[in-house]
């Protein structure tokens, strides 16, 4: 993407004032626009500092005044805004709270801003660390392999005193929103400006309005906050953090101010996007950094929706690199996209194929069957697989590009199995097993199909049990609960794509003996349907998982399966 509309403005280093000369009652000026591109100033007064708000860091407390702040108090969007006394500059107002009734805001001390400087690299991170959550790798597999998304309450903390995180953009239904529920993430509608000259960019300098985009495409969020501080193409914003990650690759856009909102919770600027002017490069604790005149790379996510064979549509989108934040906004991409072009179809059945490319790894195939009215379904699934991608303990994956196509039918391609019976009541060791199932349709209709499950010679004289079901059924039976281990993301990447679809029936026959792992590695915890279906490289000594599928066969129907049979059978 091209640059539009940079001017480096020839800007004196100002002078700085130390944290330790600031005293209450002193009075400054700050600098920040309210409206439009223009920058205006507005008044403080010093009401203390506070110190040790984390180890090595303070805070000044200020009161304002001036401008649209009796009426909005501080606003989100503010925060950046560099304030100055007698000329010198002490920080960026950063922070504001809820419901307040007079505009009291907290400042970052500029020197604590400056010292990230010294981290800002000419170029991002080739890969950068790994965040990962409190959380068990095995909790995220499981639950992708169900289809659900671990929530995002579980995943992404909020400050006590930061003002919540509102991006601007897209228009989207409540329920889409939902999948943000526990963030600190906030969405508010206005038209993206980019391209269009819905409005006049502020100057790049102190106190003007810039935006950095966490989507982009056919579908824009971004997080707006004003510029404190320009040294050359080094730029400093915010004074907070936006998720606090360290080293990160996202556009920084020039931005305009369509309008204030007033709140009794939290006031906001409606930022728009203007033109591409650089990259934010870090995001600390004190406030973010990016470089003017450098690209970033973004996650490209594709879409593509055939609205029963009588029209396609495709969607691109580009998504931010975060461990937490990319399944969020791929879910919120393909839900919103749902909602937008195929909730007036009435009852729909949602067929979803796609791949997700990761350098140094195979495809990552998905695979997924929906026959109701509920989007969620098909964005929680697509969401899961990528939080237990995104959220692996052994590295950062390189995301290629993620492509996705769904296909929408006007009808419910809905299967219950409705019964399992089989054709011999006692089987011998090499022989094949006859298994009949009586499936049902939504409209009650019954159809009966045949599995030949292969009993293998090594089978033991005994019980074993025959289970036919979906794959999240069979995945959610499972009684094996111990913990998982893995050694690689190429594993991983195996697992995900050996599981069990729920557009299939399976009949799995499982007896309990050692089990199968990977290249010898224990893996416990992993479903035994997901496990025989890895194979083994032959040593099994160190597996010994409590139940093992001896025999399996699939059974692809391609509409949606729901429900598990179990019955005994004996083995000679």
């Amino acid at each position: 993407m091209g640059f539009s509309g940079i001017c480096l403005m020839a800007q004196a280093t100002p002078q700085t004032m130390g944290i330790h000369e600031i005293r209450p009652g002193m009075k400054g000026i700050g600098r920040t626009v309210f409206l439009g591109g223009k920058i205006e100033k507005f008044n403080f007064e010093v009401l203390g500092v506070q110190r040790g708000t984390a180890p090595g860091r303070n805070m000044i407390l200020v009161r304002a005044s001036g401008g649209p702040l009796a009426e909005t108090g501080i606003m989100q969007g503010m925060s950046g805004s560099p304030c100055y006394i007698d000329g010198k500059l002490i920080g960026a107002l950063s922070s504001g709270w809820q419901f307040q009734k007079e505009p009291i805001a907290g400042v970052t001390p500029i020197g604590e801003m400056l010292d990230q400087l010294k981290d800002l690299a000419e170029t991002p991170a080739i890969r950068t660390p790994l965040i990962l959550p409190k959380l068990e790798p095995p909790k995220v597999l499981k639950s992708a392999l169900r289809g659900e998304m671990i929530p995002l309450s579980q995943l992404m903390g909020t400050g006590a005193e930061q003002m919540p995180l509102i991006l601007t953009g897209s228009n989207l239904d409540p329920e889409v929103k939902a999948l943000w529920e526990g963030s600190s993430v906030q969405f508010a509608t206005a038209a993206n400006g980019a391209g269009h000259g819905l409005g006049e960019a502020s100057p790049l300098e102190p106190g003007g309005m810039a935006s950095i985009a966490l989507m982009q495409g056919d579908m824009e969020f971004a997080a707006s906050g004003t510029i404190t501080y320009v040294s050359g193409k080094k730029v400093l914003l915010f004074g907070h953090p936006l998720f606090n990650l360290g080293p990160v690759d996202l556009p920084l856009w020039s931005a305009t101010v369509a309008g204030n909102v007033a709140s009794y919770s939290t006031s906001f600027k409606l930022a728009q996007p203007v033109a591409p002017v650089g990259a934010l490069r870090l995001d600390r604790s004190t406030g973010v950094a990016g470089t003017l005149g450098a690209e970033a790379k973004m996650i490209p996510l594709r879409v593509g929706l055939n609205l029963g064979g009588k029209r396609t549509l495709n969607y691109r989108f580009e998504i931010m690199d975060h461990p937490t934040a990319t399944p969020a906004l791929a879910a919120t991409a393909v839900m919103q996209t749902l909602n937008s072009q195929v909730r007036a179809l009435g009852f729909t059945s949602l067929a979803l194929q796609g791949n997700i490319k990761v350098a140094g790894q195979p495809p990552i195939q998905i695979e997924n069957m929906v026959a109701d009215l509920n989007s969620a379904r098909i964005a929680q699934y697509v969401g899961g697989i990528l939080q237990a991608i995104t959220l692996n303990p052994f590295e950062r994956p390189v995301f290629e590009g993620i492509s996705i196509s769904i296909k929408a039918e006007e009808r419910l391609d809905r299967t219950a199995i409705a019964g399992v019976r089989t054709l011999k009541a006692r089987v011998k060791r090499g022989e094949v097993l006859p298994v009949l199932v009586t499936l049902q349709n939504i409209q009650g209709v019954r159809e009966t199909a045949t599995f030949n499950v292969n009993v293998p010679s090594s089978a033991k004289p005994g019980t074993a049990t025959l289970m036919v079901g979906d794959g999240f059924s069979l995945l959610n039976a499972d009684p094996d609960e111990r913990a998982i281990e893995i050694a690689s993301l190429g594993d991983m990447v195996r697992l995900i794509n050996g599981s069990l679809r729920n557009n299939h029936a399976y009949a799995l026959l499982v007896q309990a003996r050692p089990g199968a792992g990977l290249r010898g590695t224990r893996i416990e915890g992993v479903p035994p349907s997901v496990s025989a279906m890895l194979g083994s490289d032959g040593d099994s000594r160190t597996n010994q998982l409590q139940k093992h599928i001896i025999g399996r066969a699939l059974l692809p129907l391609e509409r949606e399966v729901n429900g598990l049979v179990s019955l005994e059978v004996e083995i000679e």
